[in-house]
């Protein structure tokens, strides 16, 4: 069997005091993405659960990212295998959360945009730009000219003080993205789901991405455009998202 026709389909949760957080949410959306790219798994959520309770329990992860990783065949879909290990993280500093990132644009886009499949050419070609102009993430510009979501995060932005954020079915729905809709449905924060062009960026009061490792952080610019960094829905939010996990974490404990 060829290597280079297994590909992979994988998942990277946070661990903190021991507890994998959100890790139900994870589980489903690594069902989820397997349904929609047509990838057969052989495991039920059950087994896949355990196994990776047993993993931390294995390894003595208290704190840190671990992924999970399943190969299948590119050609049939089919699983090969899976394994799961902690892997290096770096968590934002609190004084980078308080002067926000720079960000870039970076024209590409994803051919399963609903399924956290490895792709080495796009994850490549985005780690030499951020490299080159110095940006913490680049933002994915689809052939229409709409920005979608981060290289590694999901982005929303902030207009006429409501969240605008791309549609489901058009970006990976990061489980950060998801406890932040969730925070922002319970603070009563608008949402409106579509693509913002680019074009259109300095309409945009403020912008922030969300993902495992950064939760919530706050854009300061996007290339030539300035954000408002300490925007008050992004301070509100990132209250809101913290509770929940507070609340994940004391229920489990």
């Amino acid at each position: 069997m060829n290597q280079d026709k297994i590909l992979e389909l994988y998942e990277v949760f946070r661990v903190e005091q021991g507890i994998a957080l959100f890790l139900e949410d994870h589980i489903e959306r690594l069902f989820y993405g397997a349904d929609k790219a047509g990838i057969n798994l052989t495991f039920d959520f059950t087994t896949i659960e355990n196994y990776l309770k047993n993993i931390l329990v294995r390894e003595q992860i208290k704190t840190g990212n671990v992924r999970l990783s399943v190969f299948f065949e590119s050609a049939t879909g089919n699983m090969t295998s899976f394994n799961a290990f902690p892997v290096p993280f770096n968590y934002p500093s609190q004084e980078l959360c308080k002067q926000g990132i720079s960000c870039g644009l970076f024209f590409s886009e994803r051919e399963h945009p609903e399924a956290k499949i490895a792709n080495t050419q796009i994850r490549k070609q985005a780690n030499e730009l951020i490299k080159e102009k110095d940006y913490f993430e680049v933002l994915l510009v689809n052939h229409l000219g709409e920005i979608t979501e981060g290289s590694r995060s999901n982005v929303f932005f902030i207009l006429d003080q409501q969240l605008v954020t791309a549609p489901d079915h058009t970006v990976l729905p990061g489980i950060a993205r998801k406890k932040t809709l969730q925070a922002a449905e319970s603070l009563n924060i608008p949402v409106e789901f579509i693509s913002l062009p680019y074009k259109e960026l300095k309409e945009a009061e403020a912008a922030f991405i969300t993902g495992t490792s950064p939760r919530i952080l706050a854009i300061k610019n996007i290339e030539s455009f300035n954000m408002k960094g300490d925007h008050p829905i992004i301070q509100q939010l990132t209250k809101g998202f913290y509770e929940l996990v507070e609340s994940y974490i004391n229920m489990r404990l």
